[in-house]
């Protein structure tokens, strides 16, 4: 028995014989050979489509679809080397007989006609096609449509059908004779679907199917970046619909106000947009701006000092908020109870160099302007760094020391 994958050569069993030998010669396990899944060909079928495996020797045959020939070997064998054998065959459409035209003649007349010809003919004096003077060979060996020649109609065609929403250029005319045409067009507001031509036919039938109109419609309108638009609620935009465009709280309309549905189905341009409101020049009570603006744009910042002998409760900046605000709002300098600002060292305190001793806000702080100021204030949890910075940028102003 071999391992799985491995194929037995040679005889299952073998006897020892007196010159000690095997009879016959022992069997040899070989990997199993196999080939790939069948080639499949175009407008054909093979046998091996229920297969999952394909050993040496297996033999796949080959058949054509309805309409298809088999040109070819219709079967392949799986080889020893684990491929199959070539060439395949292939499945060739079913070309045409020649036709024979009732009351008429070919065009060209062949003595066979291949999948996809098309043939021409003509109809006798007295005789017309029911639609058209052409043919195609279908795959199978059939023609479509079928050719023949009907005798010419003695009743002409009726008035063309009417359309909703659309017309034709026949009404004025009393008669519609074999091969006469009418073109069909649609109100404004609607477009045609279908051939926009029909012609009176030798049955005296109008040629199918008569076009219809349907009625144009814009997509939903456009959004823009934070404004809104008057059509919303709408599932349906008809020619002439117009739409109102407004803006956010903070922002203001740049451009027009409304946009149209046109006659082509697309909405009028430009589109409006949505402006961020910008902030006025603000007033610091007790302080000046830096770099002083006529005008500021929502988002940029804005930068203050105090007089000397005022301070900021929180910040030295504000920034413009859409719709012409400042956050903060209002931009205040308090004036604090006192600012000692001694020169050199001083007893009476834990250390030599300059203190300053500042009464702000209701805080009574020693601040020892050194390298470790804020940290060390922050680890006795006597302000936090932030308020620290704050206080230590008012005292540099009064003081005019450098940290």
């Amino acid at each position: 028995m071999c391992n799985t994958g491995y194929t037995l050569q040679g005889s299952r069993t073998s006897t020892c014989q007196a010159d000690f030998r095997w009879n016959p010669p022992l069997p040899v396990c070989k990997k199993e050979v196999t080939c790939p899944r069948v080639p499949n060909i175009a407008n054909g079928l093979h046998s091996g489509q229920s297969l999952t495996k394909f050993s040496v020797g297996v033999t796949v045959y080959y058949s054509c679809k309805d309409g298809y020939a088999l040109v070819g070997n219709v079967s392949i064998n799986c080889t020893e080397t684990g491929v199959w054998s070539r060439p395949l065959p292939r499945c060739e459409a079913i070309g045409c007989e020649i036709p024979k035209v009732q009351n008429g003649k070919v065009h060209g007349l062949q003595s066979t006609y291949k999948a996809g010809q098309t043939l021409y003919f003509d109809c006798d004096t007295g005789y017309a096609a029911e639609d058209t003077y052409e043919t195609q060979c279908q795959p199978g060996g059939i023609w479509d449509p079928p050719t023949f020649c009907l005798p010419l109609a003695v009743q002409p065609c009726p008035m063309p059908p009417e359309i909703t929403n659309g017309n034709h250029n026949g009404q004025g005319k009393a008669f519609f004779t074999m091969g006469t045409s009418v073109t069909y067009t649609c109100d404004p507001g609607y477009y045609l679907v279908g051939n926009a031509v029909v012609f009176c036919k030798a049955s005296g039938r109008w040629s199918q199917p008569i076009p219809r109109c349907e009625e144009v419609t814009c997509p939903q309108p456009p959004n823009i970046a934070n404004g809104l638009h008057s059509g919303q609620s709408l599932t349906k935009f008809s020619v002439g619909v117009t739409v109102y465009y407004s803006c956010k709280d903070g922002y203001a309309l740049v451009g027009n106000v409304s946009i149209n549905c046109t006659e082509t189905g697309v909405w009028s341009r430009p589109l409006p947009r949505c402006e961020a409101i910008g902030c006025e020049i603000p007033k610091v009570q007790n302080g000046k701006v830096h770099g002083l603006q006529s005008t500021y744009k929502a988002g940029q910042t804005l930068y203050f000092d105090c007089d000397t002998g005022y301070a900021a409760e929180d910040t030295y900046e504000t920034q413009c908020q859409p719709g012409g605000i400042w956050d903060p709002p209002v931009l205040i300098c308090e004036k604090g109870a006192s600012v000692v600002c001694p020169l050199g060292g001083s007893s009476e305190l834990p250390h030599s160099e300059l203190v300053v001793v500042v009464l702000l806000q209701g805080y009574t702080l020693l601040i020892f302007l050194l390298g470790r100021l804020c940290n060390t204030l922050a680890d006795l949890d006597t302000l936090n760094t932030q308020e620290c910075h704050l206080l230590l940028h008012a005292l540099r102003a009064e003081c005019g020391q450098k940290h």
